[in-house]
C-alpha cells in the first residue's frame, strides 16, 4: 500500500472532520433540543454521504484525540486504522502509521 494513499485518506477523513466540527458549533450556537446530533460518516471515502448520531459527550471524547475518527460499521479500513470502540449503529476507528500522522498534522492546522 502506497503511502501517498493512506496520506489522501487520512486528509479525507479530517475533511469530513472540519465539517463535522461546524455541524458541533451550529448545535451548541443553536441548542440543539436533540439529544444526539447528526454527524457525517468519517470514512476515508470520498464519496460516502451516510450519516450517524451521537451524543455530544461522545463527540468531544472522539474529538481529543487526533487520531480517532467516527465511522459508520463496515467503513472502517483495518489497512489504515484500528476499530477501538463498537457500537451498534457506529465505530471509532484509531488512525495508524502514516495516515495517523497525517491525522495529527491536519488537526494543527
Amino acid at each position: 500500500m502506497s503511502s501517498l494513499w493512506e496520506q489522501r485518506a487520512a486528509r479525507n477523513e479530517s475533511l469530513f472532520r472540519e465539517v463535522n466540527e461546524n455541524i458541533a458549533r451550529l448545535e451548541e450556537r443553536h441548542g440543539g433540543t436533540e439529544a444526539e446530533a447528526v454527524f457525517l460518516c468519517e470514512c476515508a471515502n470520498a464519496d460516502c454521504t451516510e450519516h450517524l448520531s451521537v451524543g455530544s459527550e461522545v463527540y468531544e471524547r472522539v474529538r481529543e484525540q487526533s487520531r480517532q475518527f467516527m465511522v459508520i460499521p463496515g467503513h472502517e479500513d483495518p489497512r489504515v486504522e484500528q476499530v477501538v470502540e463498537t457500537h451498534r449503529d457506529y465505530l471509532i476507528v484509531m488512525k495508524t502509521g502514516a495516515a495517523g500522522d497525517v491525522a495529527e498534522q491536519m488537526q494543527d492546522l
